[in-house]
């Protein structure tokens, strides 16, 4: 196995069940989210480690032993994630440690270089993007904090410093609308993902997702469960007789039919083409 496959291995096993979709997209998503989440880790234990070197240095042994204690848990975050399977706590402890370095890295520097604060923004990036919108309560928590900072230590509230909010607010407004965006296509996503167009029934892939929860539970506390798998006899010909919008009416109409006379807790979909399941949780063969 290769180093590619490891990394790739790795990060698979970072996805809690919760979001280990069967639809390939959805699936794709919750990869990608969990990469970055990893990559930030190690960018910014990488970050800290730097500035530990930087400080000892110069002599500020504190500050140094600081930097290192939050580059060895970034470092260590994502093993704890995998661990424990708790994704949003890696996300927390992630954007916590990061915000905290960008406010070292722009007060280390200022007043005397005021670039510095273009650092600022990448909080807001990093918080919508981890946190979804629930990123605009850590985004103007950061800025509150960095206010709080530059009035305690008597700093000039000059030109610069206000060009740097105004961008910083600028980006929390564009991002929370991006965010805002994201979640409603996800759910569409989802949606689509979880049910078939024609009939309105689940698809097979949400009844999959479905069944793997119930035979688990099943083995757990050993209730019975039962699947019926049917298709309609001779469709082919009724397609051919009566074309396919008439087959699709068929479809329709067993759809409903099975749907209406099953249990609010059993689950019908449509495996494919003409053949429909049916999952009966605590039911057996009788």
């Amino acid at each position: 196995m290769d180093l590619r496959e490891r990394v790739l291995n790795f990060i698979d096993s970072l996805i809690p069940p919760s979001e280990r979709h069967t639809n390939p997209l959805l699936y794709r998503t919750s990869f990608l989210k969990i990469a970055l989440l990893a990559s930030l880790s190690l960018i910014g234990s990488f970050t800290s480690f730097l500035y530990a070197y930087l400080d000892l240095t110069e002599g500020d042994l504190v500050m140094a032993v600081m930097e290192i204690v939050a580059g060895a848990v970034l470092l260590l975050n994502p093993f704890v994630a995998r661990k424990y399977r708790n994704l949003d706590l890696m996300a927390t402890v992630s954007l916590l440690l990061l915000s905290a370095i960008f406010v070292v890295a722009v007060f280390d520097e200022l007043p005397e270089d005021k670039s510095s604060l273009i650092w600022v923004n990448i909080v807001p990036a990093l918080a919508f993007f981890i946190k979804g919108r629930r990123g605009i309560y850590w985004s103007l928590g950061f800025l509150w904090v960095h206010l709080t900072l530059v009035l305690s230590r008597n700093l000039n509230v000059d030109k610069d410093l206000l060009d740097a909010y105004l961008s910083y607010m600028v980006i929390v407004v564009v991002f929370y609308f991006y965010a805002w965006m994201s979640e409603r296509y996800r759910s569409v996503w989802e949606s689509l993902a979880r049910v078939d167009s024609l009939t309105g029934i689940l698809s097979r892939t949400a009844f999959e997702e479905i069944m793997v929860k119930e035979v688990e539970r099943a083995k757990r506390y050993g209730g019975k469960l039962s699947v019926i798998l049917f298709d309609i006899d001779n469709f082919k010909t009724i397609n051919d007789t009566h074309g396919h919008l008439f087959g699709d009416r068929v479809l329709k109409k067993v759809a409903n039919t099975v749907r209406e006379n099953i249990r609010s807790t059993d689950t019908v979909a449509r495996w494919g083409g003409e053949e429909f399941v049916v999952l009966l949780p605590g039911a057996g063969r009788e």
